[in-house]
């Protein structure tokens, strides 16, 4: 047999042994190769030297080489890339017919996943294109599918692989079927089209379909027998159901200046379809909707989204014949159409101009699952099993009472589920000893004999390596070992393996500070979520928090104030729906007749005051509480200078690395050492971390800049002097305390000096009866519930498990 003279084009180097490897030199006499950043001029192959050139080479080659067969392969960004050198070798007078996609990045997983769904079944199956084999998440469909899709893909390849399906699975196994579709969808015809290539390969040898065209034929014969056996000995053991490894190749996000070097490619490419194929491809679309009817599965279309720069410039025409189509087929079928071509999704969520990212994926899939929810093929309980990533998207898509409804009947069906369990496993989750809302509400759920109850102390994930750190998380965890009642797990690794909770009580908002298995991408409604607030709400912060992940999915928020309560529901796009008015466990102490409150304070004088000073860490933060950087030595150095004070410094945790990225002190060592002053005062000492009431109820007043303290200390009825400083906004709570307290600014050393020698020193407490009146109006829970906040939340979660 005479050789086929070839010109080999790898556009991307890192494949080209690939490429090179796939090839049966038997049949091809390589004429030359074109491929950037070679290290040799040549190639030697059995004795033949193989020219190879960069691309400035390709005029030349093809002026000599233009009767060859051109293959393309390698490509960097899509199949564009291919175009594109198809376009050009048309213009260096290469004839179109001689040049071939040549894109040999094969793998055995589509033939594998066709013979898996063979032998195993499933609940549905996806064909189409490389955007749907790129764009599906099979984990956001709660049921066994399998994706069938494949780059280049087209209707007709689609239709046949759906037929070698239904004759080869149980009858009535297959409940749905996702058809990928595109806008040019009807245009399309692989027999037609420049992309026939090696793809159609998979097809002459898993459905035995016989080649029809030149480059079909082409192919059979110039791939050597390693190629060919991928496809012959893949099995079902090699199947990659989800395209898990083609998404992680896709995974990264696109340039500016990519999307415009793009336009004028773009507006070629959606006009290179073929009009004649109209007919024939809708033909195509209602066999396919029938077959899948008339196998008991409804078949739905998908169309997955397109990068604004496609959005924008694809041809209207061809987009508006698509889904007037469409439209008849779903008035004609029980068939349905997810169509997201237009959806909204900035460049951060793409590849490429067609293909998402995995960040993208999550938007889409959320999408679709709604849609099979919406249309009776998901239940409620079906999405039990989706992570809170899902949800979170889903709830930026859909409208508001949508989202609310979808997660009542959610959170219902997770419900029922727990409530059949024999026990039923509750945690706890802190990333800060000092957020523990008191051992009374746990010991309440430990007593209840349905209830397995754990306390989950986490160090942050966000802070895992900083110094002062990880020791006062260790202190913490010291702290709560003294409490035997206490079922503790200490977290101390972002990826340390956690066991399966049915009900969590975060005590934090922030999914990103706690370990991987309590952020939202590892749970799921079948792990409800509900939050303590682990402070009390004073300030009005920025309206991007009320919107935070956490609070779009959470089951239950117990707040502890009404007026922190209306300004989430104020302030959340979403409102605030599965909110509660609890008040505060964290000080149930103080309303219990009888508590025993012990603390030993270091005294040089016996009748010296117990005062605490609590500095807050929000130098530069969202809320701008803090006035320590400019006062810390001044209060330090008062201290010192009044013995007949005893001092507790009390700083805010994330004061330990936000006064040395903010630039206060050099280095942790040299903050550390400022705390060691303190401690090294006969007359000091610092504290942090869980169980400060005693602390409270034993001191004579306190000085903070802090913003739960402000609610928090009003519990003991003591004078607290609070240091200002301009920015901060405070919401209704706020400014009703603040308005009967002692305030000063953070930075006037000397009036601070002066109040706390009236009010501290002298003790002059004026305004002790406002404060008792404010505190009865905005904080007496009890009077407003009639039960202590640990005996509401408890109540509250239990009569959700009783038998119905």
């Amino acid at each position: 047999m005479s050789k086929i003279n070839v010109v080999l084009v790898v556009l991307n180097n890192k494949y080209f042994d690939q490429v090179m490897g796939s090839l049966n030199f038997d049949i091809v006499n390589l004429a030359a190769v074109i491929v950037e950043g070679s290290e040799t001029d040549s190639l030697n192959l059995d004795g033949q030297q193989v020219p190879i050139r960069s691309f400035s080479a390709i005029q030349a080659i093809a002026n000599k080489e233009r009767n060859s067969v051109w293959l393309i392969s390698g490509r960097i960004n899509g199949v564009g890339d291919i175009y594109k050198m198809k376009k050009f070798l048309i213009i260096n007078d290469v004839p179109e017919g001689n040049i071939v996609n040549f894109e040999m990045l094969l793998t055995p997983e589509w033939i594998a996943n066709l013979r898996y769904i063979e032998e195993y079944g499933a609940d549905f199956f996806a064909t189409g294109t490389d955007c749907t084999a790129v764009g599906l998440n099979l984990k956001s469909i709660p049921c066994k599918g399998v994706n069938l899709a494949d780059f280049n893909q087209d209707l007709q390849q689609s239709y046949l692989t759906a037929k070698h399906v239904f004759e080869h699975v149980k009858p009535g196994t297959i409940k749905f079927v996702l058809i990928g579709l595109a806008p040019y969808s009807f245009r399309y015809d692989n027999a037609e089209s420049f992309s026939v290539c090696s793809r159609n390969f998979q097809y002459m040898f898993a459905l035995n379909i016989p080649p029809q065209t030149f480059q079909d034929r082409l192919l059979k014969v110039i791939v050597n027998d390693n190629v060919k056996n991928v496809f012959i000995q893949a099995t079902a053991e090699h199947a990659d159901l989800n395209f898990s490894r083609i998404k992680n190749y896709f995974n990264g996000t696109l340039s500016a200046k990519v999307a415009v070097d793009w336009e004028d490619e773009l507006k070629n490419l959606t006009k290179k379809f073929y009009p004649k194929t109209i007919e024939k491809n809708l033909q195509i679309l209602k066999d396919y909707i029938e077959l899948c009817l008339a196998n008991g599965a409804k078949p739905f279309g998908v169309v997955f989204p397109s990068a604004p720069i496609v959005r924008e410039n694809y041809d209207r025409e061809l987009l508006n014949l698509f889904r007037a189509a469409i439209r008849q087929l779903e008035e004609s079928y029980d068939f349905k159409c997810i169509d997201m071509f237009d959806f909204s999704l900035g460049y951060d969520f793409f590849h490429d101009m067609t293909h998402l990212n995995l960040g993208g994926l999550s938007f889409a899939n959320a999408l679709i699952s709604f849609s099979l929810y919406k249309q009776g093929i998901l239940s409620a309980e079906n999405l039990t099993d989706i992570s809170y990533d899902h949800f979170n998207a889903l709830s930026w898509i859909i409208p508001q009472d949508e989202y609310h409804a979808l997660m009542e009947e959610v959170f219902k069906a997770s419900v029922k589920m727990i409530r059949r369990k024999d026990k039923i496993k509750i945690g706890f989750v802190t990333i800060d000893s000092a957020q523990w809302c008191g051992d009374d509400l746990y010991n309440l759920l430990a007593a209840d004999e349905r209830f397995e109850v754990t306390l989950f102390d986490c160090l942050r994930a966000d802070e895992f390596d900083n110094k002062l750190i990880i020791e006062d998380f260790w202190r913490g965890v010291e702290q709560f070992k003294t409490h035997d009642n206490l079922n503790l797990v200490v977290v101390d690794n972002p990826n340390a393996f956690v066991p399966a909770q049915d009900v969590l009580i975060f005590l934090t908002p922030y999914f990103g500070y706690t370990p991987l298995r309590f952020q939202s991408i590892s749970l799921t409604p079948k792990n409800l979520i509900a939050h303590i607030p682990y402070s009390f709400d004073i300030s009005v912060r920025e309206s991007i928090y009320y919107d935070i992940n956490f609070f779009r999915v959470v089951w239950k928020v117990f707040f502890s104030s009404i007026p922190g309560f209306e300004a989430y529901k104020k302030n959340s796009k979403l409102g605030m729906p599965r909110g509660i008015y609890s008040g505060y466990p964290r000080t149930d102490i103080f309303f219990e007749k009888g508590a025993n409150f012990n603390f030993n304070w270091k005294m040089v004088r016996p009748d010296a005051k117990k005062i605490i000073y609590a500095p807050h860490w929000s130098i530069n933060g969202v809320t701008k509480y803090a006035t320590f950087q400019w006062n810390y030595e001044f209060m330090y150095e008062f201290a010192k200078a009044h013995p007949e004070i005893s001092w507790v410094l009390k700083p805010h945790q994330s004061l330990f690395f936000s006064a040395v990225k903010e630039g206060v002190f050099p280095s942790l060592e040299a903050f550390k050492a400022y705390l060691q002053k303190w401690d090294d005062l006969p007359n000091a000492q610092v504290y942090t971390g869980a169980y400060y009431q005693d602390i409270f109820a034993t001191s004579d007043g306190m000085i903070h800049d802090s913003g739960s303290f402000i609610a928090e200390y009003q519990f003991v009825d003591k004078p607290m002097i609070y240091l200002t400083r301009k920015g901060t906004i405070y919401n209704d709570l706020g400014n009703e305390i603040l308005n009967i307290s002692y305030l000063v600014d953070g930075k006037d050393f000397a009036a601070i000096a002066a109040l706390m020698e009236r009010v501290f020193i002298k003790g002059d407490d004026y305004r002790a009866a406002e404060r008792r009146e404010i505190f009865d109006k905005y904080l007496n829970y009890p009077k407003y519930n009639g039960m202590l906040a640990s005996e509401f939340i408890y109540k509250n979660i239990a009569d959700e498990f009783k038998e119905q």
